[in-house]
Parts: C-alpha cells; structure tokens; sequence
C-alpha cells in the first residue's frame, strides 16, 4: 500500500470520527468528546508505531525533557485552541493562564504579520512549555503528537542552523502522513458543519481566541446557518 493510499484512509477515519460523534446533536459536550476520541486514537496509533520501531532497533529519541522542537512554528487549528483554552481554564490555576498568555503574545510578536518564510526561521519557546515540559500536554494539538523524531542529534541541528535544508530533524514520516490526515478529516467534517475554521502557530491561535473572548459555546453559535 502506497502513502497516497494510506492517507485517504486516515482521511476518511477522522472524516468518519467526527461525523459519529456529531451528526446527531452538535453541542459543546459532543465536540469535546470528539476531538478527545481523536487524540487517544492518534496517541495509540503512533504508540504501536513506537513500540514496532524501538523492536526494529530504531527507537524514537523523543521523552520528557526533551524539548527542541518546542522552539519552533507550530500550527494548530480553532478546534484545538478551544479545546487548550478550556484545558487550561480547568487547571485552575490563574497566575499559570496569566504566565501562559504573557508568553504567548512575546512570542506571537516574533512571528505576527510576518512572511511564513520568517515565521519558520524563528526559535523561541512555546508559550506553554515549562522547566523543559509540556504544560498541557494532554490537550497538546495534533501538529505536536505527530512530531517523533529517531535521532535528537539532528533535532538539535535544525534548531541551531534554522532555514538550513542539509539539517532537518530525522522524522518518523508514517505519524506525520497519518496524523496530518486524521486531523484534515476531522476538519473537513467540521467546516461541512457550517463551522468556521482558521490555522494558525500556536501563539497566534490561542491569543486570538482569549482576544476574541471566543468559547467553544459562541463558537457553535457562529456556525452557517446553512449547515
């Protein structure tokens, strides 16, 4: 099986994920519960890659403490924002939401109104990254999941030598091919639904949920009356 068939198939899965937890009733709860359902479906999918690597001898060289790839762009869809501001909101913790969007608007003023071309070059800590850890780590988006590199080696060369094409981080492809597609079905089944959805680096998409006081709840309100 060739990876153009490969990703119409997670395509459809995530077309389909969506689509059984939503057809019926589009209510905040539903929402959550499905892109919940889609992140544990892609944490046990790359687990068993990781495990069949790590048996052929080419274990990944992602753990806690890791964190150069938490330097660079990343994007994130609306879903995932919404589903980070309410992770965030649940912690409880107002001087840790207070720190998180402190940093986020210092990064996003690296990165705003600027070509992408620019915007990759940039390395600067992710807003939510904390003594070397993922502070929300259960909510991370998609684009994070699916980043599993084999050598670290070359994770930190391309953070030293950004913009670089000899140095690029040693990527498993099959998470990112499959990943990318669970998460572009899922998107497609949402904007079917008449909602309305926005890429942006992770920065940029948080700050402008909390700048537009958007939740998850006005979000659904917003939908095209025509879905």
């Amino acid at each position: 099986m060739d990876y153009k068939e490969i990703e119409r198939i997670f395509y459809r899965d995530g077309y389909h994920m969506a689509a059984r937890y939503l057809e019926d009733e589009l209510t905040e709860s539903n929402i959550k519960e499905a892109i919940a359902r889609l992140y544990q479906v892609t944490d046990e999918l790359l687990g068993s890659f990781l495990s069949r690597t790590s048996a052929e001898g080419r274990p990944a060289s992602c753990k806690k403490g890791c964190s150069w790839c938490c330097h660079q762009l990343v994007f994130g869809v609306t879903h995932e924002f919404l589903f980070i501001r309410q992770f965030i909101e649940q912690l409880g913790e107002e001087t840790l939401q207070e720190d998180f969007v402190e940093k986020a608007r210092a990064k996003a003023g690296m990165t705003t109104g600027k070509p992408l071309k620019e915007q990759l070059l940039v390395r600067s800590p992710c807003p939510f990254l904390r003594e070397g850890s993922c502070a929300i780590y259960e909510a991370r988006p998609m684009a994070c999941r699916i980043y599993l590199s084999a050598s670290v080696e070359t994770c930190m060369k391309q953070h030293a030598h950004p913009g670089d094409e000899r140095r690029f981080a040693d990527l498993y492809e099959f998470p990112l091919r499959a990943g990318r597609m669970l998460n572009e079905g899922f998107v497609a089944y949402l904007k079917q639904s008449g909602l309305q959805t926005e890429e942006y680096p992770v920065e940029q998409g948080y700050l402008s949920i909390l700048d537009a006081q958007l939740t998850m709840t006005a979000w659904l309100m917003q939908r095209d009356d025509f879905a």
